[in-house]
């Protein structure tokens, strides 16, 4: 088999796991860190991914992008928060399973929802004409495309790096991680804490819908599709360790494009297989050689 088909197909697989990364880091923000469930997490992706189309039809590929990678994430934090002071705080208390519940009727909703606003067709659009074609590198075309998801997703790790390292919400969030009881016993705003930090993991989400527009058919059943990839990233990677699921998401987006040099479908399969496979090695997942953040 070609070297530079794999080494290609690797790269490819990098860009898509930065992709599955921005949603998963959100997600185990919210779950590993602070105990939410939040199966509607992959509707911000959606709703992302729609909004990014309709405004690239409406001012064209290169303005519509630019614009829609600074507008939709801002709209998608606006409605995370609204959802997250309405009805998420009311099922707190219940636990888990009215966070499931209340969740998974999100998901319904807002798909019906999209369906009925957007439209159940599949949309499509094209990178810009400065994001298009490819670029040799030691013999290797590599999709610019491609290269400008990794840069943005850089960026954005970049960010998380200062928010949880650097800043006083990374410390509360670490230490959520760590005792989730001790925040409220010295003081500090968990519900606050509880919106700020879904607000963060909406705006990952929302960049990632923005940038995998361009990439493939945008349509009604991807929120389901990312959650389930999220959820498995972030189950290898270990619950609450943004780094781990760094690991995990790249991980599963190489084995994902290397197994479409051996099988046509499957992508899924070959992901739950590498879930298992980690989870049997290392139960906790990668948290136990990436570390906690």
């Amino acid at each position: 088999m070609d070297g530079r088909l794999i080494l290609a197909q690797v790269v490819a697989g990098v860009a898509t796991g930065a992709l599955y990364f921005l949603v998963a880091s959100g997600l185990t923000l919210i779950w590993g860190a602070l105990g939410v469930v939040n199966l509607a997490h992959g509707s911000f992706f959606m709703l992302a991914a729609f909004a990014a189309t309709t405004l690239v039809h409406q001012l064209g590929p290169g303005l519509g992008l630019l614009c829609a990678l600074v507008v939709v994430p801002l709209l998608v934090l606006v409605f995370a928060v609204a959802l997250e002071t309405t009805l998420f705080r009311r099922v707190y208390v219940g636990g888990i399973w009215g966070q499931l519940l209340l969740s998974f009727g999100l998901l319904l909703v807002v798909n019906d929802l999209v369906r009925t606003g957007f439209g159940a067709v599949s949309r499509s659009i094209v990178a810009p004409d400065f994001l298009q074609g490819f670029v040799e590198i030691f013999g290797v075309r590599l999709a610019k495309y491609q290269l400008a998801i990794l840069a943005t997703t850089g960026l954005v790790a970049l960010y998380l790096w200062h928010l949880l390292a650097r800043s006083r919400t990374g410390r509360l969030i670490r230490a959520a991680v760590d005792d989730p009881a001790m925040l409220g016993a010295v003081g500090v705003d968990v519900k606050a804490l509880r919106t700020r930090v879904m607000g963060i993991a909406a705006v990952l989400a929302g960049i990632a819908g923005v940038i995998a527009a361009p990439r493939g058919a945008v349509n009604t059943t991807i929120d389901v599709q990312i959650v389930v990839i999220a959820f498995a990233v972030i189950v290898i990677g270990g619950l609450g360790s943004v780094w781990g699921a760094l690991v995990a998401a790249l991980l599963v987006g190489i084995a994902e494009a290397l197994s479409t040099l051996v099988i046509d479908q499957g992508g899924e399969v070959v992901i739950f297989a590498l879930m298992a496979l980690v989870l049997f090695v290392m139960p906790t997942g990668f948290q136990t050689i990436a570390g906690r953040d």
